[in-house]
Parts: C-alpha cells; sequence; structure tokens
C-alpha cells in the first residue's frame, strides 16, 4: 500500500511540476511556469522557442489555441507550480520523490544496481556513476516488481490454505478427543459405580461369613453354658439332700448310713468337658495382582482353637488347627489352611470395643498419617483425640417453623444466624439466638403462583441443595428447581439468579474475599461468582476442573476443598431419597492450582463411604460427614485424621462450627440439627500450643 500510493505522489507531481514539451522540471528560472490563455503551463524556455516562430502570439501545442501577447512578460506565472517548487525544496516527504542523484528534477528512470530513482540527464551517457548499469523506466521496473510481489503473495496464499487445511485437521482432532475424553470419564464413572456396588456386595458376604463364625461360636459357647447350668443344678441338689440328712438325730444319721454303705458321691469334674472347639476369625488379604471374577478386599477364614477350661491350669489354654473358611464350614466346603502373617493382618483390627466407648462417650481413634490404627498405650498416648460431646437436639419432623423434612445444607452466618437448607419443604430456615427467626422460600407473586393456586397445586419453584454466607452477608443457594445458584440477603430478598455455562449446580461455599465458588456436577468445573449488592452478578470465571465435584468448603487462606467421583448410601429407607455423595477429596488455590488430595482409601483400612457435607475450622482443618460410615472424621492441616463423632448419628449430610465453638450436625433422616462440644487447638505466636473448648450449654449459642 505504501508502494502505490508513492507511485500516485510521483505522478501527480510529475504532471505538476514538469513540462510536457521538454519534460524538464519547473524552476525558478529559466524553466518557470507559465500559463497559456487556454490554461496549460509550459516553461519559459518553451515559450521562448514557441514565440519566435510565431507573430502577436503563441499556438498552444495542446489545444492549439492562441495566446495573444506581445511578450512573454505579459503571461502569468503558475502559481501552484511555483509554491509546490517552494514545498519540495523545503520539505523532506516531498524531497524523497525527486532523482536521488541530483534532487532537483522529478525520476523518470530506475537503477537496478544502485535501487535508485534517476531522472533523463543522470541515467544518461553523461553520468559515469550508473555507466553500464540496468537502468529501465520507472513503469516498467514497477511493473516488473509487481509481478514478483504477486508470485510471492500466491505462494504465501497457497501456504496460508494449507495451514489452514491443517488447522482445520487439528480442530476436529481436539473435538474427537474431547468426546473421548468425555466418553472416558463416563465410562470411568460406571466403572466406578460398578466397583463400589461390588465393594458393598464384598462387604456383605465379609459381614455374612464373620456372622456365621459368630454363630457357630455362640452356639458352643451356649452348649457349654447350658451344660454347667445342669451340673450346677446337681451339686446343688446334693448339697440340700446332704444338708437334710446332716440335721437328722444322731441315732437315724447312722442307721441311714449302714442302711446305705454303698453311698457314691457325685462325680462333677468328669462329667464336664475340660476343652472347648471354637472358631477364631482369620483376616486373609487378597492380592490385588490376582485375577478374579469378583472383586474382594479380603477373605475371613475360621481358624479351629481349643479352649482349655479345666481349673488344674494355670490360664486359659489356646491350641490353634486349621480350620475352614466361614463360607465353606457353612455349606461343607474345603477345608483352608491359615498363615501365620494372616493372623497378624487381622491383629489390627479392634475386635473389643473399650469400656469408654460402651458407655457412649463420642471418644475419637486418631490415626497417624497412613499408618493403621494405635495399638496398645503407646497409640493411645501419641494422639490426642477430640472430644465432641452430644449437647443437644434441634427440630424435629414437619412443615411448622423450625422444623424439617430432608434437611440438606446447614452453615453459619458471620454474625451468629444459623441457616439451613430444608428441601422437604422448599425454603430456607434462618434461626437466631432466640430461635427462629425467619424462612425464604418461593415467590408468591408471578403467573406461576396463580395459575397453581387456580388448580389447587402447589409445585416448587425453590429447591434448595446447599447454602454458603459471605462476610458481606449474602446468601448463596443452589437451586435444584431450575438449576441455578440464586443469591438472597439477610432479608429474604433475591439479589441475583446466575444460570450461565452451568448444567447441574451442586455444592456451593463462599471465600475471605466475598466471591462464591459453585461446584457443577454434570458439567465437571468449579465457578468463581462475584455478586454485588446492588448490581447482582458482576463476572464468573472457572476455578478449575474436576470428575463430579459435588460439596465444597473453603479455609480462611482462599483454599478451596471439593469432593470428586460417585459414591452412593446403600442403606434402605422406606420414605427417604438414596443419597448420592462424593468419593475422595481435591483441593484447589486462589491461583487455581492444585493442593491436598484425599484419595478414596485415606489411610490403611480406612476409606470414604459416602461424603454428604464439609467445612474447616479457625485452625484449617478439614471436617467431614461421611453419611456411609454414619460419622463425622476430622483431617488436621499438619497431617493424620480421626473420628469425632462416631455414634448417635443416623445419615449426617452437614457439619458446622459456630463463633463459640459449637458442633453443628445435620442429620437428614432424622430431621434435625444435633448440637455437640467442640476442641479447637490453637497456637501462639510463640509456637505454645493449648485447646479452646466450645460451652455447649442449652441456650448459649443455638
Amino acid at each position: 500500500m505504501a508502494a502505490a500510493t508513492t507511485s500516485l505522489d510521483a505522478d501527480v507531481m510529475r504532471e505538476v511540476l514538469e513540462c510536457p514539451i521538454c519534460l524538464e522540471t519547473y524552476s525558478q528560472d529559466q524553466l518557470r511556469p507559465k500559463l497559456l490563455q487556454c490554461g496549460h503551463t509550459v516553461c519559459r524556455q518553451c515559450l521562448e522557442r514557441l514565440l519566435a516562430s510565431t507573430i502577436n502570439g503563441v499556438r498552444c501545442p495542446f489545444c492549439s489555441k492562441v495566446s495573444r501577447m506581445g511578450s512573454i512578460s505579459q503571461l502569468a506565472d503558475n502559481l501552484t507550480a511555483l509554491k509546490l517548487l517552494d514545498f519540495t525544496s523545503s520539505c523532506g516527504a516531498a524531497a524523497a520523490l525527486m532523482c536521488r542523484s541530483c534532487g532537483v528534477r522529478l525520476p523518470h528512470r530506475f537503477c537496478h544496481d544502485c535501487s535508485e530513482v534517476l531522472c533523463e540527464p543522470c541515467s544518461g551517457l553523461q553520468a559515469p556513476r550508473h555507466r553500464g548499469h540496468a537502468v529501465q523506466p520507472i513503469r516498467a521496473a514497477a511493473e516488473q516488481r509487481r509481478k514478483e510481489l504477486g508470485a510471492k503473495l500466491g505462494a504465501l496464499r497457497e501456504a496460508m490454505g494449507q495451514i489452514q487445511r491443517k488447522k482445520a485437521l487439528v480442530d476436529d482432532a481436539s473435538e474427537s478427543l474431547g468426546a473421548k475424553y468425555q466418553a472416558a470419564q463416563r465410562d470411568y464413572g460406571d466403572c466406578e459405580l460398578s466397583v463400589q456396588e461390588e465393594l458393598g456386595r464384598a462387604r456383605r458376604r465379609f459381614t455374612a461369613a464373620l456372622a456365621e463364625i459368630e454363630k457357630l461360636n455362640r452356639q458352643a459357647l451356649e452348649e457349654q453354658t447350658y451344660l454347667l447350668h445342669i451340673a450346677e443344678v446337681q451339686v446343688v441338689s446334693r448339697c440340700d439332700y446332704l444338708t437334710m440328712q446332716a440335721r437328722q438325730s444322731d441315732i437315724a444319721l447312722l442307721e441311714n448310713a449302714a442302711g446305705c454303705p454303698d453311698d457314691t458321691e457325685l462325680d462333677i469334674r468328669g462329667s464336664l468337658p475340660k476343652t472347648l472347639q471354637l472358631r477364631e476369625p482369620v483376616l486373609v488379604k487378597v492380592d490385588p495382582r490376582q485375577v478374579r471374577a469378583t472383586l474382594e478386599v479380603a477373605q475371613v477364614t475360621a481358624k479351629m482353637i481349643t479352649v482349655s477350661v479345666d481349673d488344674g491350669d494355670e490360664g486359659p489354654e489356646l491350641s490353634a488347627e486349621n480350620g475352614l473358611p466361614a463360607a465353606a464350614a457353612a455349606t461343607g466346603g474345603e477345608a483352608t489352611e491359615s498363615s501365620p502373617e494372616s493372623m497378624d493382618l487381622y491383629r489390627d483390627v479392634n475386635m473389643v470395643t473399650a469400656p469408654e466407648e460402651a458407655l457412649g462417650s463420642f471418644k475419637s481413634k486418631s490415626l497417624d498419617e497412613g499408618g493403621g490404627p494405635p495399638s496398645g498405650a503407646a497409640g493411645a498416648d501419641a494422639a490426642e483425640p477430640h472430644l465432641c460431646q452430644f449437647v443437644k437436639r434441634m427440630g424435629c419432623k414437619g412443615n411448622l417453623p423450625g422444623m424439617f423434612n430432608l434437611p440438606v445444607s446447614i452453615c453459619v452466618a458471620p454474625q451468629g444466624e444459623v441457616l439451613v437448607a430444608d428441601r422437604g419443604n422448599y425454603r430456607v430456615q434462618i434461626f437466631n439466638r432466640k430461635g427462629f427467626q425467619r424462612q425464604i422460600q418461593r415467590n408468591s407473586s408471578g403467573i406461576d403462583n396463580l395459575v397453581l393456586s387456580f388448580l389447587g397445586a402447589d409445585l416448587p419453584n425453590l429447591i434448595p441443595l446447599s447454602i454458603a454466607v459471605t462476610d458481606q452477608g449474602l446468601i448463596g443457594l443452589t437451586d435444584n428447581y431450575d438449576n441455578s445458584v440464586k443469591v438472597y440477603t439477610l432479608d429474604g430478598h433475591c439479589v441475583a439468579c446466575h444460570k450461565n455455562q452451568l448444567i447441574k449446580p451442586w455444592g456451593i461455599t463462599a471465600t475471605p474475599a466475598g466471591r462464591f465458588v459453585v461446584t457443577d456436577v454434570e458439567g465437571g468445573k468449579l465457578w468463581c461468582l462475584e455478586v454485588e449488592r446492588s448490581v447482582g452478578v458482576v463476572s464468573y470465571s472457572r476455578l478449575c476442573s474436576a470428575v463430579r465435584p459435588k460439596f465444597v468448603a473453603c479455609d480462611a487462606d482462599g483454599t478451596v476443598y471439593f469432593t470428586q467421583g460417585l459414591a452412593l448410601n446403600f442403606e434402605k429407607r422406606h420414605s427417604e431419597l438414596q443419597l448420592e455423595g462424593g468419593f475422595s477429596i481435591g483441593s484447589v488455590g486462589t491461583d487455581g492450582r492444585p493442593g491436598r488430595q484425599l484419595s478414596h482409601f485415606f489411610a490403611e483400612n480406612e476409606d470414604f463411604r459416602c461424603i454428604t457435607g464439609m467445612c474447616v475450622d479457625a485452625d484449617g482443618d478439614l471436617l467431614v460427614t461421611d453419611s456411609g460410615r454414619k460419622e463425622i472424621l476430622l483431617f488436621p492441616k499438619g497431617g493424620g485424621f480421626s473420628v469425632l463423632i462416631q455414634e448417635g448419628l443416623t445419615c449426617p449430610v452437614g457439619v458446622a462450627i459456630t463463633q463459640k465453638g459449637q458442633l453443628l450436625v445435620l442429620d437428614c433422616w432424622d430431621h434435625c440439627v444435633k448440637v455437640y462440644t467442640y476442641v479447637q487447638t490453637r497456637r501462639s505466636s510463640a509456637g505454645q500450643v493449648w485447646e479452646t473448648r466450645g460451652v455447649g450449654g442449652a441456650g448459649n449459642e443455638v
């Protein structure tokens, strides 16, 4: 484009500043431009030649019109051409259009060797500098250059076509791989579900085999107890008989003794068995490399043991014999030998309930990072258990204020309010220190409400799944009715409703920066939403991708924890829905980088069953509700884990911590909130450690 503009400017300058007769560039002296009466311009030198050949006038060589004059001074100068001459002498841009050799004439030719434009005198034989060079007219040289550029442009267009075709192939390959990625994720989810179902069946088989061993041992013990009762009755009867004889008179006693000289003594010791044949359960782990038709973690076998009950021994003596597997013993199968290693593996399992656990206290079983449960006094001293004592229960099943029907989520506002997502009643209830405060439910206005009221139906348009509150007092919840994220104020006023790029939003949490993080189960992404009270959703962006993320929590540093995978609670209930939860836990920082991960088997012999809720305390420790285990698990920030609550829960689906240290557990199938005390470990700046116990009185917080 620049070359075309320069060529056009040169033509215009040549048309204006060159004499059309001698093709010399105008000047201020001899070649001064003069205007004929017809309007054409010629130089003074050519005009003198024309005037010398005529009398009293000059005939224009272009239009043949005669200009009458007596002398050349009678003709006016072409002021435009003179101004352009002054401009070309003062302006560098205009001077660039002149001859590169002399700089005063317009160029007409081009030297290929020097790559310069030249005027006719400078390119002639009198110019020794360009003698022998390839000199060509400007138009011809420009045309030749255009052909060369056209050939290069054609080659570039062909290369661009090849690039576009290859780009299309790459896009097709990317789309094909994306479809395969999604298919692989779906297949993995199906396989994962089948593995979980097979594990459930293996657990049931294991439980049935262990119950069979317990049944056989119970029968043997009951039989021995029955024989002991019979012997006890015989001894008591013999004692009564002998006592009666001893109370007789001396003569009668002696006469009866003389009449019954062969009175034999009762041999109780000889009639009782000295040993018991019992079955000791032994756990045999399955080699994961072994190809099996069914998936099993381990098998339990019955090892025959002999228990000595003779009083002459110093203590109970055990002698082991090779026994039958539990399933084979019940059906008459073949015997299976059990190795000492299998007995050692099973010794890690706590078969005896501690006295403290039998009393119903909620003491945790702490485990070191990656290790098994502690054994003996050393393990008990190494672990510092969190003590969670039950305080009270809040709510019951119903639809009145303060009652619940299948609650699914709970959170605590910065001001101390407790919010519960009451899914079965299609509302969100807000409680303060005095009790029920208000509720958020479907909008009472709108054409849908008029139609439903006319038909006598009550179809909700608010089915809360998860709930969270920011420090600014904005309530965010995921709505299963229209698969959206709704934001309310604490007064119940809706300020935003977001659906963009969301397929199935489920979990929601609030970050310290005042944003909401939402999980999309079917979309496989975590989204970050920024909401303002007066505007609504200001911006939203993708935080990271995950495999079926569902429940989510955030700590004080902005680290987001989320569940992955699909886990089911297989417990059968008559009126409650089957719950779906997470299979493992992942985390992501504020910069989008992955952080701490908790796999399905988070410790030896410990695994997640169905994760249905999470929260993070002030120390950064992660609390997890597992409805399959019916427990509340604690994962400290420094590593390891412990069981906070392992009794008294039916189906925990949510957990939250109040500002005064109370632990709130939402029990879905029990339709209530259960309040416990909670001990948090805090550290000073000097590294000292102290504990803060949350006082769980009847009216302190909830």
